[in-house]
């Protein structure tokens, strides 16, 4: 049954949410009155081994020469526990890493010091429903909402970040984001690399105005491709460089975008090799000649700069092609090195493609941020290593890391029909099964009992194909978003073809199959694969992954041990807070 939905109150908030950049006070304060979120209390029940409080608040940072740049902010201090719980990072807006191990019993009492309605989901960890974030559980200004779960992840790299209804992409992008790394004992018994040698690499894309304030739109054409800045910030750092001693590293790398995809490759030529997923440590490293890495998805890289002592190596994201509507393609050139590079090559002189130092079309708008942006699938610098000096020691990559558990079809409960995932649209708004969010809403094809494991599809069915339940996808002109109507099939594919990363909430999941597009199909480029299709890592568990247009992926997720509403969504988060988000009920 559909909720039954304020419109006004929706309209309101995905006005203010769309218009933060519109303030001269980036992040906006919007009325408390449209809220109504209640904190939620410790129980005495609950004994935790940490305990942290997390603030999330306004605040200051310096990004560029000039003036401060307002933000805001996680911080945090640990009320019970090892003081390595919470470790700050030093001159960046990115809030601590939270340090746990495998086992732990953790409250993290998070506190609203924003001026809007707010919650925190734990992206990665396998929680209870009242711990995972759900935007049902968005409290109001001054309130706190406490958050109680047993660690039971492996060992990995996982993210904290908001996940309010409709605002998601405008308060992640202000700043609100931390890394979560998980510890265990077998993890903890391996010569992999630690201390100084063990790095977060927190990728973003930002754009700022003449006095260095963010800039942010989430209207027309920001609403439909995703938010993609003019530069590339590292760890909260522009033209990242770091020198490195020639030895071995363990680079733990999130992509932190609101919507940019990365294509890794180091510039010595060596390949990237790959020892944990979104789920952890694989059971072996892999190499890939690149990396794809899209918004929400974590990688442990290994890279050892022995080879190349006394020079620089850089980490660069390299051309592709295919994964955007083919207009934006034309129009921008994907595939090319062109757009948003300054000095350095690495977006600091904020030149468009639109022309001008500041873009031809300029300003504030949705618009002027699109003419600033460097363009989705270019080529530019990530970060810069210098090996400047020689290490005495060093870790040599273990040839086996774990033993991961694998499952295939027989091990699902639905082995002959997998549950779909199908990727459509309502005019220019993305769907998910037909469908775009209901707060407490699930399809009967979105319940699932708790305790068993299912075979799942995602794939895409725009322009009105029939799905396999038997759902209709709609482009028609009495589409929510309208517009669009006489743009039947072929026509709607294409232009509604691009990529979306999709996140699973709950367990980690593991990819059994990808079906690549097909040539001259409706709703993806066969050419435009064969230039990411060599970047995927599907060996491990994870929680996200690209869905290339017109690819079709097999998975199997487990439902184990929680119920309650779990969401899956894009996490482009500019088509998150369009409603590209749906629930999954475990009962």
């Amino acid at each position: 049954m559909k909720d039954d939905i304020d419109l006004k109150r929706r309209r309101l908030i995905m006005a203010a949410g769309a218009s933060l950049a519109a303030s001269p006070v980036f992040p906006v304060v919007l009325k408390k009155k449209v809220f109504g979120g209640k904190g939620r209390e410790a129980t005495s029940a609950f004994f935790p081994d940490v305990e942290i409080d997390l603030v999330a608040s306004p605040g200051q940072a310096r990004i560029l020469p000039g003036p401060a740049t307002r933000v805001w902010r996680y911080d945090g201090r640990v009320v019970k526990g090892s003081p390595d719980a919470v470790l700050p990072l030093k001159n960046t807006y990115l809030g601590p890493i939270l340090k746990f191990r495998s086992g732990q019993r953790v409250r993290i009492r998070l506190h609203n010091g924003l001026p809007q309605k707010f919650i925190t989901h734990w992206h990665g960890m396998h929680v209870p429903f009242e711990a995972d974030g759900h935007p049902s559980q968005a409290i109001d200004p001054g309130q706190s909402y406490v958050y109680e779960f047993t660690v039971e992840n492996r060992a990995s790299t996982n993210w904290y970040h908001p996940h309010t209804n409709m605002v998601t992409g405008a308060q992640a992008y202000a700043g609100l984001a931390g890394l979560i790394v998980v510890e265990d004992e077998e993890e903890r018994a391996l010569p992999l690399p630690r201390g100084e040698y063990d790095v977060p690499l927190v990728l973003q894309d930002r754009t700022f105005t003449e006095n260095n304030q963010l800039l942010y739109a989430r209207r027309g054409p920001v609403a439909m491709l995703g938010f993609l800045g003019e530069r590339i910030v590292v760890n909260g750092r522009p033209d990242f460089a770091m020198d490195v001693a020639g030895r071995s590293y363990r680079f733990r790398v999130l992509n932190g975008s609101n919507s940019r995809i990365y294509k890794l490759a180091w510039s010595d030529g060596e390949p990237i090799t790959v020892i944990a997923t979104d789920g952890g440590l694989l059971e072996r490293p892999v190499t890939r000649p690149y990396l794809m890495i899209g918004p929400g998805e974590r990688y442990e890289i290994w890279k050892d700069f022995r080879p190349a002592q006394g020079r620089e190596v850089v980490l660069e994201s390299l051309e592709y092609r295919g994964i955007m509507p083919p207009m934006y393609e034309r129009m921008h050139g994907a595939g090319g090195s062109r757009g948003g590079m300054g000095p350095g090559g690495m977006g600091a002189g904020g030149r468009g493609m639109m022309g001008g130092p500041r873009g031809m079309m300029g300003g504030m708008g949705p618009m002027g941020i699109m003419a600033r942006h460097i363009p989705q699938g270019s080529r530019f610098t990530i970060a810069r290593f210098r090996v400047s000096r020689k290490a005495r020691e060093t870790s040599e990559l273990p040839a086996r890391l774990r033993k991961l558990k694998r499952l295939g079809p027989e091990d699902t409960v639905n082995p002959g029909k997998p549950r779909p995932i199908a990727i459509g649209n309502r005019g220019r708004m993305f769907t998910l099964n037909g469908e775009v969010f209901e707060m407490h809403g699930a399809l009967p094809i979105e319940t699932f009992k708790v305790n068993t494991t299912h075979l799942m599809e995602i794939f895409h069915a725009h322009g009105g194909m029939e799905m396999e339940d038997g759902h209709q996808e709609s482009g028609t002109a009495s589409s929510p978003m309208g517009g669009m109507g006489g743009m039947g099939g072929m026509n709607m594919a294409m232009m509604m073809a691009m990529v979306h990363p999709i996140h699973l909430h709950g367990h980690y999941f593991q990819i059994v199959r990808r079906q690549a597009p097909e040539t001259g199909g409706m709703h993806g480029s066969a050419e435009g694969y064969e230039t990411v299709k060599d970047g995927f890592v599907d060996e491990g568990y994870q929680d996200t992954v690209l869905a290339m247009p017109g690819e079709r992926i097999t998975l199997i997720k487990p439902f184990d041990k929680y119920k309650g509403l779990f969401l899956y969504h894009c996490h482009n988060l500019e088509h998150e807070d369009g409603e590209m988000m749906r629930n999954f009920k475990v009962v």
